[in-house]
C-alpha cells in the first residue's frame, strides 16, 4: 500500500516540461563556423531532447540539450527546433531559422 502512496506523491510532485527561453526567429551564420543550438527547458528530470532539421529527425531522444555542427555550409540551411520531453508529457520548441552567408 505504502509503495502506491510513494508513487501517487511523487507524481504530484513532478513537474512537466517547460521552456525557460525561446529561439529566436532568425539567425544568420557564416559559411565554416560552428553553430550551437541550445535547448533551454526545465522540468522534473529525466529531462530528455530531440533535434529536428526541416522537421525531420536529427537525433533520437538523448539527455544532450545541446545540438553542434562544428563547420556550418548551406546544406545546413533551414529550421531547427527540439522536443523535450520527461514522464509528463512533450513540448516542441519554437523553430529557429538558420541561415548561412
Amino acid at each position: 500500500m505504502w509503495c502506491r502512496e510513494l508513487v501517487h506523491s511523487q507524481l504530484a510532485n513532478d513537474v512537466s516540461p517547460y521552456f525557460k527561453t525561446e529561439p529566436v526567429r532568425s539567425q544568420v551564420h557564416l559559411e565554416g563556423n560552428r553553430l550551437v543550438l541550445t535547448c533551454m527547458a526545465e522540468g522534473s528530470w529525466p529531462l530528455e531532447f530531440k533535434w529536428l532539421h526541416d522537421n525531420k529527425e536529427l537525433t533520437k531522444f538523448s539527455l544532450e540539450y545541446r545540438y553542434m555542427i562544428t563547420s556550418l555550409d548551406r546544406t545546413h540551411a533551414g529550421f531547427y527546433r527540439c522536443i523535450v520531453r520527461n514522464r509528463m508529457g512533450a513540448l516542441l520548441q519554437r523553430q529557429t531559422e538558420v541561415q548561412v552567408a
